[in-house]
């Protein structure tokens, strides 16, 4: 007859916190983020050399364009879209979406001199 084994708990309770944190690396807030930044740096050197009226139109067709790109990446290579404890492609498409949201709402109001 085998007996309750008191000290058996101890190797689970480290197994689950190890896969807690058994993120890829790559994945991590400050590479999605840097990435996001760097794209949306790239749509505004993009949009740079446009005429002033039409910049921020331009400056959000590139956003939204990135942000679709985001998505896409989200939807092939990132896990599902909620209960990530990091930034995912998830967030880098709405942080996207929003930034062209913001920029159309900012020309609408006037906000560029136009």
């Amino acid at each position: 007859m085998t007996t309750f084994d008191l000290k058996g708990g101890r190797g689970l309770r480290s197994r689950l916190r190890r896969s807690r944190r058994g993120w890829p690396a790559r994945t991590t807030d400050g590479a999605v983020l840097g990435s996001w930044i760097a794209s949306a740096a790239l749509c505004l050197a993009l949009a740079a050399p446009c005429p002033a009226p039409a910049l921020p139109w331009v400056l959000a067709g590139l956003l939204s364009l990135s942000g679709f790109v985001w998505l896409g990446l989200a939807i092939t290579q990132a896990g599902p879209p909620a209960d990530a404890p990091h930034l995912t492609a998830w967030d880098a498409a709405l942080l996207s979406f929003a930034a062209s949201f913001g920029v159309q709402s900012a020309a609408r109001l006037g906000l560029f001199g136009g």
